[in-house]
């Protein structure tokens, strides 16, 4: 497959979802817009998403797709973004409205991972195959998808963009909660929609880490109606565990991110947050995200500190041997459609992990 040799004046990227894929796609951004300074670089992504890249400095513009409206409107949509004129469009993705969107752009070179479906592939010009399936889903991948552009990965990271004024306020909402500049803490994601993806153990490792480092205090975030996954951690200790009267916004969450120690949360939008933010992060990996390495897992220099909490094959194993038992209808011992898998983490791997974060700059 040859290079694109032409010179890029109109470029779309593709990323429709979720909150954290956006912040793993952001390091395209910047490899894009070096190689190309002169190029009008665009995103399109749901509107869910526009607040963590609003600030973005390498784009110049943010279409946020439309949601599930009537025929007529979605025709109206691709065929605006029809008229955009872009001359090469990078799929991140792949979804059906990915698709469409690449379908509909009419650019001349559209660039992507090798699809699944072989029928797929020619939707795309040119695609990228992984070498190691491991590592398909991080930052260093997606921009590997550039290459026929002579893009390769260097050192780019995830990263997201804060005004002054944010950080600004981001200190006023901490001081609210009496958390001065010089009050460590760490932010705290326990929550998850879905069940499979929570761990329990949360308010456990909570008071461990209060009880051995005593000048720690925790900040919990959560999103709108999940208060109720949360409000049990504030009786741990009401003046160490910390949290606003009401959930703040993305940005909102973002600035005040930016001043913690460390973050301590699920697979999820936080994590990646927390990545870009160079915050150090503890990340509790359930199962289905137990084969997914993010920003850490790749040759990139200097990528940020981050400990992944996973089972072990032993673990792996005691759960499938549990659930063969509960199949055949034996009496195993748990049962687990009541006990996700990500629920076999003990809390005692979590602190090892979490003392070895804590012991100094860490690196994969």
């Amino acid at each position: 497959m040859q290079n694109i040799t032409d010179i890029p004046k109109n470029i779309l990227i593709i990323q429709q979802r979720q909150l954290g894929d956006v912040v793993v796609t952001s390091p395209v951004f910047e490899a894009v817009k070096k190689a190309f300074p002169h190029a009008k670089l665009t995103l399109l992504t749901e509107k869910k998403c526009v607040p963590l890249v609003e600030k973005d400095i390498y784009l110049d513009e943010i279409i946020p797709f439309p949601k599930n409206e009537n025929i007529f409107s979605q025709i109206k949509f691709y065929w605006n973004l029809h008229r955009k004129n872009f001359d090469v469009v990078a799929d991140m993705q792949q979804l059906p409205r990915c698709q469409m969107a690449v379908l509909c752009s009419g650019a001349k070179y559209r660039l992507s991972f090798a699809p699944r479906h072989a029928y797929k592939k020619m939707l795309y010009t040119h695609c990228f195959v992984p070498e190691n399936t491991e590592h398909d889903y991080t930052s260093y991948s997606k921009i590997r998808i550039l290459s026929p552009l002579g893009i390769e990965p260097t050192e780019q990271k995830p990263r997201l963009y804060l005004t002054e004024e944010e950080r600004r306020k981001a200190r006023e909402i901490l001081a609210s909660l009496h958390i001065e500049e010089n009050t460590p803490f760490i932010t705290l994601d326990a929550t998850h929609k879905h069940p499979k993806r929570r761990w329990k153990y949360y308010g456990e490792l909570v008071r461990r880490i209060l009880a051995d480092y005593p000048q720690f205090v925790f900040f919990v975030i959560r999103a709108p109606n999940e208060d109720e996954q949360v409000r049990h951690l504030l009786d741990i200790d009401p003046e160490r565990v910390r949290m606003p009267a009401n959930p703040l916004t993305l940005r909102e969450t973002m600035a005040c991110m930016s001043f913690a120690s460390f973050h301590i949360g699920n697979t999820s939008a936080p994590e990646h947050m927390a990545l870009a933010l160079n915050i150090p992060a503890l990340v509790i990996l359930s199962e289905t995200a137990s084969f997914w390495h993010f920003a850490p897992k790749n040759p990139l220099k200097g990528t940020a500190k981050q400990m992944e909490v996973r089972l072990s094959e032993e673990e792996y194993q005691w759960y499938l041997k549990n659930l063969r038992e509960f199949q055949k209808g034996n009496k195993p011992d748990f049962v687990p459609e009541e006990y996700p898998l990500i629920n076999c983490i003990s809390v005692e791997k979590a602190m090892e992990k979490f003392k070895f974060l804590l012991s100094g700059p860490f690196y994969e």
